[in-house]
């Protein structure tokens, strides 16, 4: 009887040593940082994957329209929605630890680049805005108060499309982002747009941690996640791996 207990109990010891925590986020298609049809889901999963992986966490990733990520992610079944700038830390929503860092600036026609030495200088040029991005406080401002006139779309593709076929005078984009489409998805119009010699900030990168969670304790473990690992080396890896 003895030697079935202590069976047992080593059995249900051996379960528990296997069980492993998952967390489950809502991304979206925002190469070269997050995608279902990248190597690894991108750039900024394999960090956030790594972060957990130190702490002992797997982690699963669903991507869908920025938009509708946002609504998933408040399912409490979610971590969180990831990446995501401080502007976009909602209602609902906790800042996680910065995860990586990423320029931003504007798409614009090579024939017309857009000059500007303040924002409110773009006053008459209309600029292109993916729905729900936070984009910056400052540029957020101009447009609420008018200053700055914009045109909405779905994605940044659409963005640089639109700037390239002269409907609009420029776009808001992170940089990175702009320099994968121009080498990938949008190469056919790669000679008729540029990036603005100006760079107008430089984000953060986060997981917007669902407050509804489950794990309260999210903050510190990314925290000690973070510590354990290099983000810039693993993006400098991940570009000469699958970037070259």
């Amino acid at each position: 009887m003895l030697r079935n207990l202590l069976v047992l109990t080593a059995l249900l010891f051996s379960f528990q040593t296997l069980a492993v925590e998952t967390w489950k986020i809502a991304s979206l298609d925002w190469k070269p940082y997050t995608g279902e049809s990248l190597p690894e889901g991108g750039i900024g999963i394999v960090i956030l994957r790594a972060a957990l992986r130190a702490e002992g966490i797997d982690l699963v990733v669903e991507f869908y329209p920025w938009t509708r990520a946002i609504q998933k992610a408040r399912d409490p079944a979610y971590a969180g929605l990831y990446p995501a700038w401080d502007e976009e830390i909602l209602a609902g929503f906790l800042k996680s630890p910065v995860l990586f860092k990423s320029p931003v600036g504007f798409v614009e026609p090579r024939s017309r680049p857009l000059v500007w030495t303040k924002l409110e200088d773009l006053k008459g040029k209309t600029i292109g805005v993916v729905q729900d991005y936070g984009n910056t406080l400052e540029f957020m401002a101009l447009i609420k108060s008018g200053v700055i006139k914009t045109e909405v779309v779905v994605s940044d593709l659409f963005n640089v499309r639109k700037v390239a076929a002269g409907r609009i005078d420029g776009a808001f984009i992170d940089l990175n982002n702009l320099s994968y489409l121009l080498k990938n998805d949008a190469k056919d119009v790669a000679h008729k747009v540029q990036a603005n010699r100006k760079v107008i900030d430089t984000k953060d990168l986060l997981l917007a941690i669902n407050a509804k969670f489950k794990n309260k304790n999210a903050f510190s473990i990314l925290q000690r996640g973070i510590s354990k690992i290099h983000p810039d080396k693993i993006i400098n890896d991940y570009k000469k791996k699958y970037m070259k």
